[in-house]
């Protein structure tokens, strides 16, 4: 009976016990940088992970308040860790034109004062309208119109209106030819107030997506299609509280958008393989004494925000007397960081000395900077090696250590008096001491065949593991899926749903990402003669993860159907693949 009890104290707590984890912030966030001058927006004074006291707002010299504070509180599941916050919000209309300063406001938390930045807002003279009568379009704004090959782009499809709007739905997506492109799941979707010809807008990004050009030349990304229902407003007749608003269907599009994609310059170290962005390399040697017995081990750590499917493992120099192998990929995996596609690659060196003494080994990464516009290299870490003799067991003896003939006083005279008699059994010749003789070598035997089979498992080819355990890596993103749907999170869930029906298929046909678009999709499974019906329920589940990520929609009824189906989906495919 106290097991619920104790549940709802503990859930009570939780956010409590964080604070001593998490960072205490307190901010200032406008939802505009500029405003018309008979306009208004919002600012917000938020604690995170503490509970405050004694909130003193800053004067708002320039503004008009419209209405707050609103004080709200509550708690927020942010990749896992809870965040509890605290805000102050307020609506205000500037006065005047110019550069306007909102102040800063403090707050008390355990007897120490916390003090949020200023923040500027700029304020501009108003229009009756929009120069073009527009009262709601959509924009395809690419991060820069100029690159590098590979260099990653992000393109915002941003939705800008004066008047209410219900279900926007994707008619057509743009056709990203020259480009490798992947969606971003998590960016910044709030509402965000803009001044575009002295009219005010309230924006909103519907989606973004990276892109990384493949070739030079001037490239044109096509129009995307959507489609909203925008409330109409009919003074003759009284909305009521039973029936929802009439919908008028409004198309739009987005006007092309073209890249001017620049070559890399012709004068590439030595050590360039492919890497265009801002990365970082983090070397690891396992060990700086050794025998040559022994096999070293290099893994090369490169991450960074580049297309990191371009990058190649960077060539190591070692000593002459260093046998080196062929270097593998042992960990591959992008991510999303703060809007971004980020990328790591983890690549092994083997190596095997042959000759005793000491040795130098310094690896060394460079990588393409759009920034700045030059090749930089990474050489920093410099590994001293000390190899000793072996024992010449791994085969690497030197000749003359061979054959070498035991002396003779080694050598115990034969015994020549021994009396010999017989027992019932000797125990040398007893199956006991045939079993006791057995188990050492039986011992060596089973550990010699599990470190082959290991190696083997090390050394195995990455896809063919990628293979074997696709259904694996799929089924952990359904259960993260799951926590989602049970916490309401539904832009999360179809994220994670997404992702692990186009993982699935990725590990399991092996498949690159620019195979991953719903026409090569449909091509490629129809090749081993999947059934048609369970090829268009794996594109249905698909098309339903990012409409739903398009529209925000948070039908928990809905989201239930598609984690059961995408169950299934997998389930059936697994036996026909």
């Amino acid at each position: 009976m106290f097991r619920p009890l104790s549940i709802l104290l503990t859930l009570a707590a939780f956010p409590f016990l964080l604070q001593g984890q998490a960072r205490v912030t307190f901010e200032a966030l406008a939802d505009a940088r500029k405003v018309v001058k008979d306009g208004y927006f919002e600012v917000a004074f938020t604690l995170n992970n503490a509970e405050g006291s004694g909130f003193k707002p800053p004067s708002f010299e320039g503004f008009n308040i419209l209405s707050g504070p609103f004080h709200n509180m509550g708690t927020a599941v942010i990749n896992g860790t809870v965040i509890r916050e605290e805000s102050y919000v307020y609506r205000l209309q500037p006065r005047r034109t110019g550069s306007l300063v909102i102040g800063s406001a403090t707050i008390s938390v355990s007897g120490r004062t916390y003090r949020s930045l200023p923040i500027t807002i700029q304020v501009v003279e108003g229009r009756d309208g929009p120069g073009e009568g527009k009262e709601i379009f959509i924009v395809a704004e690419p991060s820069t119109t100029k690159a590098w090959v590979g260099q990653q782009v992000l393109l915002d499809y941003k939705l800008y209106t004066r008047v209410t709007y219900k279900s926007p739905n994707l008619l057509e997506e743009s056709d990203y030819q020259g480009f490798y492109a992947e969606d971003i799941r998590q960016y910044d979707s709030r509402d965000i107030r803009e001044v575009i010809n002295g009219v005010q807008y309230v924006s909103k990004i519907l989606k973004r997506v990276a892109l990384f050009p493949q070739q030079a030349g001037e490239l044109t990304i096509s129009p995307m299609n959507i489609q909203v229902g925008v409330v109409k407003e009919d003074s003759g007749r009284r909305r009521s509280f039973f029936f929802s608003p009439e919908l008028e269907r409004v198309p739009l599009s987005t006007e092309p958008v073209s890249i001017q994609v620049a070559p890399l310059p012709s004068n590439m170290p030595a050590f360039f393989t492919g890497a265009v962005g801002s990365f970082k390399v983090t070397p690891y040697l396992n060990r700086t004494t050794v025998t040559t017995d022994d096999v070293l081990s290099l893994r090369l750590t490169i991450s960074g925000n580049g297309d990191i499917k371009r990058v190649q493992a960077p060539p190591l120099k070692v000593p002459e007397s260093f046998e080196l192998y062929d270097p593998t990929v042992v960990e591959e995996e992008t991510y999303e960081l703060n809007g971004d596609i980020m990328g790591k690659k983890v690549f092994e060196y083997l190596m095997l000395p042959k000759e005793s003494g000491r040795f130098v080994l310094q690896p060394a990464f460079t990588y393409f900077n759009p920034d700045s516009a030059s090749f930089v290299t990474y050489d920093a870490s410099r590994y001293e090696i000390e190899v000793r003799e072996g024992s010449g067991r791994s085969g690497t003896a030197k000749p003359g250590q061979q054959g070498q003939e035991s002396r003779v006083e080694d050598i115990a005279p034969i015994q020549t008096n021994t009396t010999l008699y017989r027992q019932g059994q000797p125990f040398l010749t007893s199956p006991l001491f045939w079993v006791l003789f057995a188990l050492p070598f039986m011992g060596i035997g089973g550990i010699v065949a599990y470190k082959r089979w290991t190696a083997k498992r090390k050394g195995a080819d990455p896809s063919i593991l990628r293979t074997r355990n696709a259904r694996k890596v799929a089924q952990e993103r359904l259960s993260q899926a799951e926590r989602s749907l049970k916490e309401g999170n539904s832009r999360a869930f179809y994220d994670e749903v997404s992702k692990a029906m186009l993982g699935y298929i990725s590990d399991k046909l092996h498949l690159p990402p620019s195979m991953l678009s719903k026409d090569k999709l449909r091509e490629r499974l129809e090749e081993p003669g999947i059934d048609a019906g369970l090829v268009n329920q794996f594109l249905e589940i698909l098309s339903t993860c990012e409409l739903a990520l398009f529209a925000g929609k948070e039908n928990t009824a809905a989201m239930k159907d598609v984690f059961v189906k995408s169950i299934e989906t997998i389930s059936q495919m697994e036996r026909q693949l």
